[in-house]
């Protein structure tokens, strides 16, 4: 399967940090958050990424690394 250097960056920075917003992914990754969050979209639908409320704050998401495939080595 083919993917975006956008994606591969995404799918790195959550392995190496965990949970994160989608606003820590573009800070961390150095992203545009509009090209975060199409990214996320897509990875979601794969199964590659979960999304979960932050439970203090109902209007945020956390994501984090879903069960799918690996893409790179893991």
């Amino acid at each position: 399967m083919d993917f975006a250097k956008s994606s591969e960056l995404i799918l790195n920075v959550l392995d190496s940090h965990g949970k994160l917003s989608q606003k820590q992914i573009a800070n961390r990754s150095k992203i545009p958050k509009r090209t975060v969050r199409y990214n996320l979209r897509q990875l979601i639908e794969k199964g590659l990424v979960r999304e979960s409320l932050v439970w203090d704050d109902l209007r945020q998401k956390q994501f984090e690394r879903g069960a799918g495939f690996c893409l790179i080595q893991c």
